[in-house]
This record gives structure tokens, sequence and C-alpha cells, in this order.
């Protein structure tokens, strides 16, 4: 490590940060990837909370399956919501959620952001298309960015501008209607129009969401994603993953059914429609349809079949062969959820098919043997989730037709008002397929794994706490990387203080251990053990009215084959507001051995926007954001720069750029009417 590092350590002060008035929704973001994972979609995770903090639930007409997708409330605290609304009647203000039993003063904190009172005379006094047009809480936003230094595929293979651009609408009433579009050209795509579908812009998303009328309790047409079950075979955008502050209600998912589709990432929505039928108070039936094109790589076999040797998901088309793989196939999905509701329980069967117009076949690998290979996949499921009390038990089997199996089980129980426990058990078949799944795993899809995890939350204070977890896991077959069955185990530790007011504070330790091959002199390959250890810290003070300052250190250690490697990264952030001038900057020291010891850090963005870049090798990263709102508008404006000092170029390939430094810049615009 350099000693100019090890010396601004000692010197710098260690603060955190709370926003004004989006405080709630960065705290939990920044909660949520405390412990970043790549195979866990954050960036759609963001815009589905984001979405709801700009479009608050109904206080008097959530479920409790939408308080689940929050990922902070306790089984009991949404139990005694849910009752306190029963027994006394409709809310009148959000604030009486301080007069609700098991609520305590920082969990309403947190809450009040994401509920609000509706006034009735507003909901449905009018018919759905005048509340459609007249509907104040609507928006459209236009976002411009680009990298300022020229990458090498923008002299050579990229056949756009360097510029990504993106233009969002939406409307909607929580439990009412919604519709919108998001409209993204990324980096280094061609702006070409084509037709209507594809206006110039690569990716369109659309959707038109109608709910609670009559009989038809929820109706998405266009893009949308369904989410049911515990996620072993519809599992949505909405998995959490294992989360530092949230250690045990986020393992079991919610299921809430179809929802719209407005994220920017490409192939992971279904495109068709999806409707819930309430055929009494208890019985619903979920149906969906969707064709959708996805992008592939097709190749012609000996017999000059065309086979999908490869389904791509970047949703990258700048050069010729990215164009060329540009919904190469097609995917058809239909599937049926039937469940049953009751106060306690919710139980159901998942009956799901997908369809592909080319089959697929992976290249032969070690490791990937057991991968899907064909046209279609029949799956089905059964769930069952059950409450008692402040005890909750939930479970998931699922089957595919080819004779892989999944299943999940698992409990979530408030032993006292100060304790929360979970438990949960996970079996994936090496041969079981599941393209939408979503469910806790430790590898990167439900395949080839059996685990157990326990996690644990405890309330010191009214401010204190301490989570918890341990995961002890196998994979019986091969996988990428890793030569041989293998087994491992990842725990953490986690000690907060969260307060309005005065100084908050979290300090976390987490090791993990994971097999992977190591090559010596010879051809042969040894799978070994790689143990890896992670602290994090950070304190945060309100330096004064409308100032706050953070600081976070991160510090890594890999060990494997009897080598250490280590990393370390060091952030100072500072927000500031000035009536309607908002000001978040941060500035960061990294000092990374290799790749293994990357520091991911969660950044502040554009609305909507997500940003969790990974420090690697030596250097400094800052940025600054600025935002400004007027009348119905708010205008936001990035620049972020990136200084290595190790080496003269950075990246590869055609994103290579010559030279140590990267400066990526935002200009976003959004209009409410």
């Amino acid at each position: 490590m350099k000693v100019t590092l090890i010396f601004c350590i000692l010197m710098v002060p260690v603060m955190a940060v709370h926003a004004q008035q989006d405080a709630h929704l960065q705290q939990l973001i920044d909660d949520i990837a405390a412990i970043p994972d790549i195979d866990v979609p954050y960036e759609a995770l963001y815009e589905n909370l984001a979405q709801i903090f700009s479009e608050p639930y109904d206080l008097n007409r959530v479920t409790a399956e939408e308080l689940r997708l929050l990922g902070f409330l306790s089984v009991q605290q949404i139990d005694a919501l849910i009752k306190h609304r029963e027994s006394f009647g409709d809310f009148l203000s959000p604030y009486e959620l301080q007069s609700v039993e098991g609520l305590d003063e920082v969990t309403v904190d947190r809450l009040l952001p994401f509920v609000r009172v509706y006034e009735p005379e507003t909901r449905l006094d009018k018919s759905v298309l005048k509340r459609i047009a007249e509907n104040r809480n609507a928006y459209v936003m236009i976002s411009q960015g680009r990298v300022l230094q020229r990458r090498a595929g923008d002299d050579s293979t990229f056949l756009g501008s360097p510029d990504q651009l993106k233009i969002r609408f939406r409307s909607s009433r929580p439990g009412d209607f919604s519709l919108g579009f998001t409209l993204e050209k990324d980096a280094g795509e061609p702006f070409v129009f084509e037709s209507l579908w594809r206006p110039g812009f690569d990716h369109l998303s659309f959707h038109v969401q109608l709910q609670n009328k009559g009989i038809i309790e929820n109706l998405v047409v266009g893009d949308y994603q369904v989410q049911a079950g515990q996620g072993l075979l519809l599992g949505g955008l909405f998995g959490l993953g294992k989360s530092g502050s949230e250690t045990v209600n986020t393992l079991r998912r919610a299921n809430v059914g179809g929802v719209p589709f407005s994220s920017s990432n490409e192939n992971s929505a279904l495109r068709g429609a999806v409707v819930t039928i309430r055929f009494d108070q208890n019985l619903h039936v979920t149906g969906f349809y969707s064709d959708a094109p996805r992008d592939a790589l097709v190749e012609g076999d000996s017999t000059d079949s065309q086979l999908a040797t490869a389904l791509r998901t970047s949703g990258l088309h700048r050069t010729e062969n990215e164009i060329a793989g540009r919904a190469a196939i097609r995917e058809i999905n239909a599937g049926v959820v039937v469940n049953r509701k009751t106060a306690r329980m919710d139980a159901g069967v998942v009956l799901n098919s997908v369809i592909f117009d080319t089959p697929v076949q992976r290249k032969p690998r070690p490791y990937n043997q057991f991968a899907f290979s064909g046209s279609e996949n029949h799956s089905e499921s059964v769930f069952l989730n059950y409450n008692h009390r402040n005890h909750a038990f939930f479970s998931e089997f699922a089957l595919n037709a080819t004779g892989g199996t999944a299943a999940v089980i698992g409990l979530l129980s408030s032993l006292t008002p100060q304790l929360e426990v979970a438990a949960a058990y996970r079996d994936y078949s090496r041969d079981f397929h599941a393209f939408y799944a979503n469910a806790i795993s430790e590898g990167s899809s439900v395949q080839n794994e059996k685990g157990i995890y326990w996690g644990w939350k405890y309330r010191l204070t009214k401010y204190l706490h301490v989570t918890g977890y341990f995961d002890m896991f196998m994979f019986p077959w091969l996988r990428y990387r890793v030569y041989a069955p293998s087994r491992g185990y990842e725990w953490l530790l986690r000690i907060a203080r969260n307060s309005r007011s005065g100084p908050s504070w979290h300090i976390q330790f987490r090791e993990e251990c994971k097999a992977r091959n190591i090559y010596g002199d010879d051809p042969l390959v040894d799978v070994v053990p790689g143990v890896k250890r992670n602290v994090l810290a950070g304190t945060s003070i309100a330096a004064a009215r409308g100032l706050t300052l953070k600081t976070r250190l991160q510090y890594s250690a890999y060990q494997i084959g009897g080598q250490t490697t280590e990393g370390m990264a060091l952030m100072q952030d500072i927000a500031a507001e000035f009536g309607k001038l908002r000001v978040a900057a941060r500035y960061a020291l990294f000092d990374t051995d290799d790749y293994d010891n990357r520091q991911y850090a969660y950044e502040r963005d554009a609305w909507l926007s997500f940003s969790l870049p990974a420090y690697y090798g030596v250097g400094t990263r800052s940025y600054i954001l600025v935002s400004y709102s007027f009348k119905r508008m708010t205008l936001w404006m990035r620049f972020a720069h990136t200084r290595y000092i190790d080496r003269e170029e950075i990246g590869s390939g055609p994103d290579k750029i010559a030279g140590n430094q990267r400066n990526d810049v935002k200009l976003q615009l959004r209009y409410r009417f």
C-alpha cells in the first residue's frame, strides 16, 4: 500500500452523508450495495425503489407484499401496520404510523418517504381517462452523457457517436394506473430512424397498467416482469441478495405478480401482457404471455442448422458484430400463477414455458455440460407462505420437464422486539434451468448449488443495531473457473448507529471462502480455496445546517495458493443544500494490488441513474453532482474524473483509452406536469 494513502487514512476524519430530501433512498441503496455482488442487478433495484419513492404507495391500499419489497420492514412490523388499518380504519396522515405498535422512530422515518395518504375524492371520482389526463404525478426526463476521452472504438469499430441519450416518460397513480416509455441509445450506437418501433434509439420500452378495475386486479400491456413464489422460476428484479444492513427481511421474496418494466436494462423484460384476475377475496389467477426478441450469437452447425451458441445480455449494439446479434432469436414466454391468499397464508402453483425459435446450444466447456440446451424449457412449481404471530414460513419447490429440481425453504422470526432471526435452506440441482429466476444463491444462477443461510438483527438501543449472517454452501458440479465440485462459506458482522440527528456510524466485517482454479508449471489445474476478507467503516455528521459530510474506508485482502494481495479505498463525500440548489461531491483514493481486490462504492447520480464503479489499480476518483429545481423542472449536471498513476492506458479492446485519465459528463432535465 502506498505511504500517501495510509497517511490520508490517519489524517482524514471518518464521516457519513444524509442528503436532505432523498436521504432515505440514498441510504437504503448504499446499505443494499454495502457488499457489492456483480450478479445482483443493482441498477434495476435502484430504479424500482426510486419509482416507489417518487410515486409513494397509498397507505390505505398498500399490501403486505408491496411493503415487503422495501426490504427493511420485519414480519412483525408489516403485520402490525395491516392490523392497525383494519382495526382503526383508514390512515388520516402518514404520521399516524407513529402510533402503530412495533414501528419505532427510526423505522417510521425510513418508511415515510415511500407512503402517503391520498385524498379519497381524488381516487376514483372521475373516469380513468380523465384521471390520466389530469394527473399531476407525471414527468418527462431527458438525459445525455458521454466520456470526454476518445476510445479506440470511436475511431474504428463503433458506428455511432460517443453520446448516451435517454428519454423517459411516466404518468401513474399507485393502485390505479401507470403508463410510460423509455428510449435509450448507448454510447457508440448509431442513431438511425428505422421505424416507429426504432425511432433512432436502439432501445424502446413501454407499458400501460390498470389496477383494481372490477375483477381485474392488475393488467399490464407492454414491457413487464413477473415475481411469484420465492423466485425459483419467476423472480423479477426485486431480489436484494445478501445485504449488510438487512440480513433478515430481504431473505423472503415478495409475491407481487406482474409489475411494469421501465428500466433501460435491455434483454430483461417480458413483452406482451400480464393480467391478474381476482375471482373472490382469496383466489387470484395471473396469466401472462410474452413474445420478445433476444440478442444472441447465432452460428451454423455441421448440418447447416442455426444454433444460438450464446445469449447476449449487455444490450450494446455499437459494432457490426454486436448489431448482427441484435434480436437474433425470439423468445416466447408464457405462464400461469394460481394462488390463494388469506390473512395468514399465501399458497399457489406456477406453470411456465419458455420457447426459442432457434435452438440454444452453448459451446462445450468442462463446466457447462449441464447448461440449458434445446428450444423449450417447461417448468412448474408450488409455493407456500404462512404467517403465525411473529413468525413467517416461506417455501417453493420447482421442477423442470427434463427432471431438474430446485427448492428453497425458510423461516423469519421476531423472537423479541429487539431480536429478529432468519434461516433458509436451498437445493438447486445441476440440471435445473430457469431464465428469470431470482432466488437466494451464491452463484450467478439458480443452479448447481446447496446451501444453508442464517441471519440475525439485534437492536441494542433505539439507534444501535447489530446485524450478521453465516452462509454455508456447496457446488456439486464444476463451475466457471472451478473445475471440480467445491464448497465454501461466507459470514458478515455489521454494527451500525443510525440517528436522525447527531453522528451515525457503521463498521462491517466480512469473510468469504470459495474455491478457484490455479495454474502451475504443468498443464494440470489445481482447485484450491480462496479467502477474501473485507472491512468497511464510516461515520456521519451534520457539519452545519444544509451541510453533511461522509467518509468511507474500505479494505480487502485476498489469499489463495499461499499468496496474499490487498486493496484499499478511502472516499470523502460532501453534500450541501442552498435552497433549490444541491451539490454532492466525492474525492476518493484507491490502491489495489489486483482485480480480486477491486473496490466497489455506490456514487450519487442523477435521478433514476445508478453508478457503482469498481476502483481498480492505483489512482484517484472524484465527481461532483449539481441539481437545481425551478418551478416544475429539475436540472442535474454531473462530472466524474478518474486518474491512474500505475498505467498509461485505461480499458481494453474498443473501450481502450490512451492515457491515464477518464472524464465522464452527464446532463439531465426532468419536467413534472
